[in-house]
Order: C-alpha cells, then structure tokens, then sequence
C-alpha cells in the first residue's frame, strides 16, 4: 500500500514501507496508464536523477484517496506545482479560501495576554502580533491647546485637550464612524475659564452641553454615533469637583 503526503516543504512516500522525501521543487510526476510516477530530479549536488523513479499503481494509493488515476495525478500535482498551489501548507489560511476561519476551534473566554495577527500598515504590511489589550485600549490622540478641535474618528476614541489657552470650536469629527461608535472628550483648560462652542453634529441627550471650561477642573464629555439621524448623540457630561 501506499501513502503520499503533502508537507510544508516537500512530499513524503511511504510505499510498501520504503518512505522516501522530496522537495517541492525537485519532485517530477508522470502519469503512464494507472501507474504514478514519481522521482526526484536533482540529488544534492544538483545531478539529474530523471532515471531514479518510484512507480504506484493507482491501486495502491490509499492516500490521498481520489476515484481515478487522473484524479490522483491531479491532487499530487497540486502538492508540487506552484500554479495550483504547490509547496502549500495544506494548515495555512489563504485569501482565497472560504470558511478557513470558521473551521478553527473556537476560544470562547478571550484572555488580556491572548495574542492576534494583525499586517502593520506603518511597515509595509509585514504581519506582527498584538495582544488583546492592545487592540481594546482606547486609542488616543492629545493636544495641548487648539483654536478648532478636529477628532479623525478613523485612528481616534479618545481625544484629551490639556491645557486650553483660548475659545475652543469643536467641529465635525471626520472619518467614516459606524452605528454605535463610542467616541470621549477629556478638556482642561490653562488656568482660566476658556469658551467652548460645539459644531451642529454634537446633540446634547438628558444632559446639557457645556460653554465655558471649569478653571483648572477636567471635563469629561461621552458622546455615541447615531448613524439614522447623523449626530454624535453626547450622553453624558462630567466635570471634576
């Protein structure tokens, strides 16, 4: 009996006992009536080897397990050919492929030291790892003093101003905010009592928008984006005692 398996970076054959490795690259792979041949082109100096063969009646085969010898030759022939996807980790996750993911076996309890795989778009896409924490920590953008507060609600939830020296505007976010989207205002001023006027965007809910910094005193503003009425909904002013 007879088994050819596909690995990271070759083929392995175990043919009535005799197991034998080729690399992806050497593997040739003929097809003569229900036999598969396989040999390996090159030894390690790079000599031709196309005489040296392993022939497998179709018969023999037990895995990959196909219906017919062309079938057989096929599957094979993906292992080896790069133009069908040869030399692949049968185990890796490819762009093209459905439901790769939805085949992995679920973490339902997600851990702060748990790792993800993320491509790195400020280094040309090489893929790294994160961490959990990472990816749920507020990412915040802080500005000393500004005459007009702009938040990019695409790279920012937090946006802290720390010691605000005139009237303060804050306009429209810019970005493209989802349903729900959460988005805080920390303010502080430099000592006094600094104006705030806010864009037609930002609806006050239940609670009443400041106009003015408190001297010294930080404010929090919550705000969540209302996608059907396009408002930045502010549900919740604080300011500290």
């Amino acid at each position: 009996m007879a088994t050819i398996t596909n690995l990271t970076s070759g083929i392995e054959i175990d043919f009535k006992g005799a197991v034998t490795y080729i690399k992806h690259g050497n593997v040739k792979l003929l097809k003569r009536g229900n036999n598969i041949n396989v040999y390996d082109d090159s030894d390690d100096d790079g000599n031709q080897r196309g005489q040296v063969y392993i022939s497998i009646p179709f018969s023999e085969v037990t895995s990959p397990s196909e219906a017919n010898i062309d079938a057989l030759y096929t599957t094979v022939r993906g292992y080896i050919d790069v133009s069908s996807g040869g030399g692949a980790d049968t185990n890796a996750v490819h762009v093209n492929a459905a439901n790769e993911i939805t085949a992995i076996t679920e973490k339902t309890t997600i851990a702060n030291i748990d790792e993800f795989i993320i491509e790195d778009s400020g280094a040309s896409f090489v893929k790294k790892s994160v961490k959990r924490k990472a990816i749920i920590d507020p990412i915040s953008s802080t500005t000393v003093s500004t005459a007009t507060l702009t938040i990019d609600t695409d790279v920012s939830d937090f946006a802290t101003i720390t010691a605000q020296a005139e009237g303060l505007t804050i306009a429209a976010p810019t970005g493209s905010p989802v349903e729900g989207q959460k988005l805080i205002i920390r303010l502080k001023d430099d000592g006094s009592a600094r104006g705030i006027t806010f864009n037609a965007i930002f609806r006050a809910l239940g609670v009443t928008l400041p106009t003015t910094t408190v001297v010294s005193k930080i404010t929090y503003l919550g705000l969540v984006y209302n996608s059907t009425d396009t408002k930045w909904d502010v549900v919740a002013t604080k300011t500290e005692a």
